[in-house]
């Protein structure tokens, strides 16, 4: 698995470089909606089942993690999380008034999800890949931080 997101994220990068100025379907915001249904019905069990979330995410996972400064303040880094410290997610409360939500797809396989607080600037990121078998993996996450 781990080889081939090695092999793929460079195709996309490729394709992302020789585009000829239109988006066409490479990256587009759309709306939860208008996600593919796989996707959707993955997206719902990833956050209902812990057991199917810990085998639908590539490990060890990277992303990014917010390090407290020596100034008091924080920045982000590069992080690895193992499944033995991962902290179960659950679906998010989109009836928190601050809270905003998009997605992004790219070809249909990468579906990047950004939620975040506008007002405050915090938020985090969340990118699930399509594998040649048709399932979808978390292979990135960035924790709620400072954006």
């Amino acid at each position: 698995m781990r080889l081939m997101f090695l092999f793929i994220a460079p195709v996309i990068f490729f394709q992302f470089s020789c585009s000829n100025g239109s988006s066409g379907d490479m990256q587009k915001p759309i709306e939860m909606k208008d996600l593919p249904e796989s996707f959707l019905s993955f997206y719902t069990e990833f956050h209902k089942d812990s057991a199917y979330q810990m085998a639908h995410i590539q490990w060890p996972l990277k992303g990014e993690k917010s390090k407290e400064t020596e100034e008091g303040g924080s920045k982000k880094v590069l992080y690895v999380w193992e499944p033995e410290e991962w902290v179960v997610l659950h679906e998010p409360d989109m009836t928190d008034v601050g809270l905003k939500r998009s997605f992004e797809t790219i070809n249909d396989v990468l579906v990047i999800e950004r939620l975040q607080y506008p007002m405050v600037n915090y938020g985090l990121e969340r990118q699930f890949f399509k594998e040649e078998n048709g399932e979808w993996t978390m292979i990135f996450y960035s924790e709620m931080q400072e954006l």
